[in-house]
């Protein structure tokens, strides 16, 4: 997460959106040129298998700055005098995908990049969601090849739920076969392992939901 300051910034400049699930965001082949900062939701980081499936890379929640990359790459070459061709390596057309309904500030590539230019606090906190993303990726994977495939599910549910009413709960829609998809294990397995979660009185499914009931156990089990 970064600073809620940075919302601010989106808040005077931007314009507020609803974005459905599955709406795609971000993909230069729509010429959607806006950087987003997500309120409230779970967002993906995707792209198109040759295959044509689409392929989750990483899920932020919210308090994230979003689609930012591709004005931020513009910006610095055109500081360098350097081209900026859509066909750079640099460039290439990952898309933002709403994996719930989802919030959304956005602010257009021209004004992001006047920020940039003149507010060094923006440009602050624009470093620090480079950075910390970048961190999630290489934790993701590091995650991966190292961690138990139980302690990957703990760390999502723990990660991606957000507090309703008494309990933390994961949004609505969400199943294990989208949480398997995510960490790259079968189905099946998380299924096992949450039938065991609820088992222990420690997650239980209220109406197609999955909700922490014991937040404290679970966190011990990392």
């Amino acid at each position: 997460m970064i600073s809620n300051g940075v919302k601010a910034y989106f808040m005077q400049y931007g314009a507020k959106v609803t974005v459905s699930k599955g709406t795609s965001l971000c993909n230069p082949k729509l010429s959607d040129n806006y950087v987003y900062y997500l309120d409230k939701g779970i967002a993906s980081l995707t792209s198109l298998t040759e295959e044509g499936t689409e392929k989750d890379f990483l899920y932020f929640p919210p308090d994230h700055l979003l689609g930012f990359m591709p004005a931020l790459m513009r910006y610095y070459r055109k500081l360098r005098n350097e081209s900026n061709s859509d066909n750079s390596p640099y460039l290439t057309p990952f898309g933002i995908t709403p994996k719930t309904d989802c919030i959304f500030y956005r602010i257009s590539e021209a004004v992001f990049q006047s920020l940039l230019e003149t507010d060094p606090i923006f440009l602050s906190y624009v470093m620090e969601t480079t950075t910390r993303n970048f961190a999630s990726l290489v934790r993701k994977f590091q995650d991966t090849q190292e961690a138990k495939i139980s302690t990957r599910l703990y760390k999502w549910l723990l990660t991606f739920s957000q507090i309703e009413n008494n309990y933390r709960a994961v949004p609505r829609g969400f199943t294990y076969t989208d949480i398997a998809k995510y960490l790259g294990i079968h189905p099946v397995t998380v299924a096992k392992m949450a039938s065991e979660l609820k088992k222990d009185g420690i997650i239980k499914k209220e109406q197609g939901q999955i909700l922490i009931i014991d937040e404290k156990r679970l966190r011990e089990r990392l």
